[in-house]
């Protein structure tokens, strides 16, 4: 059915609205809600929203007063920078100041979008029309189906610059695919630690993935994530709806912080997923961190994943290891999307390191690792304390 994003400061005007939409029925979860222009610009780079419903007396950022033309600033920087932002289908402008309307509605019929009162009734008609009209226009272009679609997921501490690369690299091999890039903006190492910042990148992405079905029945799609992404496109596939009838052709994960234990045989039975490949850095020593600081996650994208049928891939490198040379993702990952798969293994590890690779796989390291540390303290404090008392003796 899509999403919608309310941006009104004002609590009992949002809650208002929220209503009408529900009344419509629109569900509850599909209704975002952004209390500043700066709130709402973060929301438009990372998701895709049927209908904005913009109020025009809005603050700029999070504490701020509230300036008349609050609103008009987002509508002119979705306007003049619309490649930083997933432009929504249709706007709403909505203002209990009369006077702005008059002076800002203009502004809003030169992009084919109109003003409402937002004390008189006629917006509550308009908004009607607005979400009927998506969803009829969504009925119909769920008719053109058979795409091939890209879907690329970054990871943590990065915008995901090597999404449009790999967009480009697509776009020249002519493979005729559409990319869509997901985006959830920067995402620091403590967010990934606290289970409630994952949590809500997850419930996102999964709305996402329902979007992309509902438009695109029957179609091939191709996966492709980066480190956290891994993580946050396989739990978002496990809390999809169940009659959500996604299928996905092919699931890459690159440097992935999942486990090396973890079974695919639900989900690739679920999404008729034909294969799973993970890309590893042999030298990814971010993973260890996660491996050993996030209980849930691990390092299959250092080690392979095992025990399950995925075609594990190993790359000189750390965590970033596909910025080694420009050419990398022509010549590994465009491959896949022609189905040309082969296998690639640059480990070459002597006894030392092959053991040293079997150690860090179990979490009990840094059990061991703090006996050993407490057991050296005890025993320093312990001759310490007879240095002392001899000392003292004589």
């Amino acid at each position: 059915m899509g999403r919608y994003l309310i941006v009104e400061d004002d609590d009992a005007k949002y809650e208002s609205i929220n209503r009408a939409l529900v009344e419509i029925g629109i569900r509850k979860e599909d209704v975002e809600h952004a209390p500043t222009v700066n709130a709402a610009t973060i929301l438009l780079r990372s998701n895709l929203y049927e209908l904005l419903i913009l109020d025009l007396n809005l603050p700029m950022v999070s504490g701020g007063k509230p300036v008349e033309n609050g609103g008009v600033t987002l509508l002119n920087k979705l306007k003049n920078s619309s490649y930083k932002y997933n432009l929504p289908s249709k706007i709403i402008g909505l203002t209990s100041y009369p006077g702005l309307k008059n002076n800002y509605e203009d502004q809003f019929a030169s992009l084919c979008f109109a003003i409402y009162d937002y004390e008189r009734i006629e917006w509550k008609d308009a908004l009607s029309n607005a979400v009927n009209w998506s969803i009829q226009s969504n009925a119909s272009s769920r008719r053109v189906s058979g795409k091939k679609i890209l879907l690329s997921v970054h990871g943590i501490r990065t915008l995901g610059k090597w999404q449009d690369e790999l967009e480009n690299m697509v776009i020249a091999a002519e493979l005729d695919y559409e990319v869509k890039k997901y985006r959830y903006n920067y995402f620091s190492a403590f967010q990934l630690a606290i289970p409630y910042f994952r949590t809500k990148v997850i419930q996102r992405l999964s709305k996402e993935l329902e979007h992309i079905s509902d438009h695109n029945p029957d179609s091939t799609i191709v996966v492709l994530s980066h480190s956290f992404g891994t993580y946050a496109v396989t739990k978002a596939l496990e809390i999809l709806p169940k009659s959500c009838d996604l299928k996905i052709d092919k699931l890459c994960f690159v440097s992935s912080v999942l486990k090396s234990s973890y079974n695919f045989e639900d989900i690739k039975r679920r999404f008729k997923i034909s294969s799973v490949i993970n890309e590893c850095g042999i030298d990814d020593n971010v993973l260890i961190l996660s491996h050993y600081l996030c209980w849930d996650m691990g390092m299959a994208g250092r080690t392979g994943f095992v025990g399950t049928e995925v075609v594990n891939r190993y790359y000189k490198g750390g965590h970033d290891f596909f910025n080694r040379e420009s050419d990398f993702i022509d010549l590994f990952w465009i491959p896949i999307f022609r189905d040309e798969l082969d296998e690639h293994n640059e480990r070459d590890f002597g006894y030392f390191r092959e053991n040293i690779e079997i150690i860090l796989t179990t979490k009990f390291v840094p059990v061991i690792l703090f006996m050993v540390i407490f057991v050296y303290i005890l025993k320093e404090d312990l001759f310490s304390f007879i240095s002392m008392f001899f000392d003292l003796t004589y």
